[in-house]
């Protein structure tokens, strides 16, 4: 898959394997899948991501924003020229995604701005702004008070602590180390990072100051797209995107427009085992739920 190719949906379709049934993901907008019916494949992005983002030093970056997802929102709710937001936006996906379909984009990042970078200058079009800023995505307000910019979309995968597939052990003052077959990558103990937080009363209340900026800046009919893998917890799937769809709902009046579907692919070693070892498949899809701003 190269820059710029079309995302394709099967619409109307919830994969039968998928692990809810919350009102959410009743109202099905489709499951992201070639045209030949094939999964897309998390590893597309080598073909034009920095090979930065990946390897075995603190600049490495395995929580990324699953670019099909950023993409085909921004396809699907965007138009040439109009503004793309990610309060959190880690190693730069949805601005690269956003810059790739001749759109602006604009976020904020607090540890990774070497290869953010060097994502964004890779990929950027003529005609085309970043406006990228580090620092915490909790004083995100003031960044885009400064921009005066009204925002078509909202793209966000947020961050959220490990689940029983991600060690998070303290090592030589580092960090919190995670590792995939290819990727070893740190998020630093000094910076106040969502990562640490698990998903009580902070983490809600942190979220909640970061999209309810994002959401005062979204214009009137614009669309909020929060992309999740929910985890595993006490090996049961733990539906993060639910807790999340009801805040966007009930806090910020957003209207619930549907949910898609991503698979998780190709599979890691430990959504291979788990069901194995523990009898409990864990989640293998990201859910994708989309919000309007009325």
């Amino acid at each position: 898959m190269a820059a710029g190719d079309i995302v394709h949906m099967v619409t109307g379709r919830k994969p039968v394997e998928y692990h809810c049934n919350c009102e959410f993901c009743s109202v099905a907008i489709g499951e992201l899948r070639k045209p030949e019916g094939e999964y897309y494949s998390r590893l597309e992005r080598r073909q034009y991501y920095d090979a930065s983002e990946r390897g075995k030093d603190e600049g490495a970056h395995i929580a990324k924003t699953p670019l099909h997802i950023a993409r085909w929102a921004i396809q699907q709710y965007t138009k040439v020229g109009d503004w793309v937001l990610d309060p959190t936006i880690g190693a730069g996906t949805t601005a690269v995604e956003a810059l790739t379909q001749h759109r602006n984009a604009a976020g904020m990042e607090i540890q990774y701005a070497k290869v953010l970078k060097a994502n964004i200058d890779r990929n950027r079009m003529n005609g085309t702004e970043a406006r990228i800023r580090i620092g915490d995505a909790r004083k995100i307000g003031a960044f885009l008070d400064e921009l005066n910019i009204k925002f078509q979309l909202v793209v966000n995968n947020p961050p959220y602590s490990g689940d029983e597939s991600m060690p998070s052990p303290a090592k030589e003052g580092r960090g919190r180390e995670f590792r995939d077959k290819e990727t070893t990558f740190f998020y630093k103990e000094g910076l106040p990072n969502l990562a640490f937080l698990k998903e009580g009363p902070e983490y809600w209340e942190a979220l909640g100051y970061i999209y309810n900026d994002c959401i005062a800046h979204l214009a009137p009919g614009g669309y909020f797209v929060v992309g999740v893998k929910d985890m595993i917890r006490s090996k049961r799937p733990f539906l993060l995107h639910r807790d999340i769809a009801l805040m966007l709902r009930d806090r910020f009046n957003m209207r619930h427009v549907g949910t898609a579907f991503l698979k998780h692919y190709p599979g890691t070693l430990f959504l291979n085992s788990y069901e194995q070892m523990h009898g409990v498949k864990p989640p293998s899809y990201q859910t994708i739920i989309v919000f309007q701003k009325d």
